[in-house]
């Protein structure tokens, strides 16, 4: 069971999940926008209301987590689908890393400012969302943080998570919840199979 709170606004934080470092956090939220029926956490990315609070806290989160201004971007219903399709897309890299997944046009105004490049994306709408997503992946990637950017493997959860474990082999959002469940599935389908091999093996005698 994935625990929740009260706080619809913040994908992240309505998992009760600490935010991944620098601008990693925005893809994180994007992830954690999608819905987990089994705690009944609805898809933030379903309507435009839910969709335009999602990114408004999105958005804060990022610009205290890297210390950058908060881009003015909106959303409107139309957004929405472009907006799903890239957070599949996301998902896919983090859990289909071998796959070749196609390259996507970003567009975004680079500026050099206190002695190092910064950027802001171009536009608006869900392609501006897709622009800074994108250019945060490729930082991180650059950094070696995006490989710590995981999703739960219970496949009734799949919260994205930061793996702040010294070997980084974590695949658990939470080991007392889902970590906890799909070991006990584990055990008992160990002790299942344990149980027909020895009733198939004194059949044969």
């Amino acid at each position: 069971m994935v625990d929740v709170n009260s706080d619809t606004s913040s994908s992240t934080k309505r998992l009760l999940l600490a935010a991944a470092p620098g601008g990693l956090c925005l893809i994180q939220d994007l992830l954690n926008s999608a819905s987990i029926p089994m705690a009944a956490v609805p898809d933030l990315l379903d309507d435009e209301t839910a969709a335009r609070s999602w990114l408004t806290a999105a958005l804060r989160t990022w610009s205290e987590q890297t210390g950058r201004g908060t881009p003015r971007i909106s959303v409107t219903g139309d957004d929405l689908p472009a907006l799903r399709e890239l957070r599949g897309t996301v998902r896919g890299w983090l859990t289909e890393p071998a796959e070749d997944h196609p390259p996507h046009p970003v567009r975004a105004d680079l500026s050099f400012r206190d002695g190092s490049l910064t950027f802001t994306p171009s536009g608006d709408g869900a392609s501006a969302v897709v622009s800074l997503v994108h250019l945060e992946a490729l930082l991180a990637s650059h950094a070696g943080t995006l490989a710590r950017l995981k999703t739960c493997l219970n496949p009734s959860c799949g919260a994205a998570f930061y793996d702040q474990s010294r070997n980084g082999t974590r695949v658990w959002h939470d080991m007392k919840t889902c970590g906890n469940t799909m070991n006990l599935r584990a055990s008992r389908a160990r002790r299942r199979r344990t149980a027909e091999e020895k009733t198939a093996a004194d059949a044969d005698r």
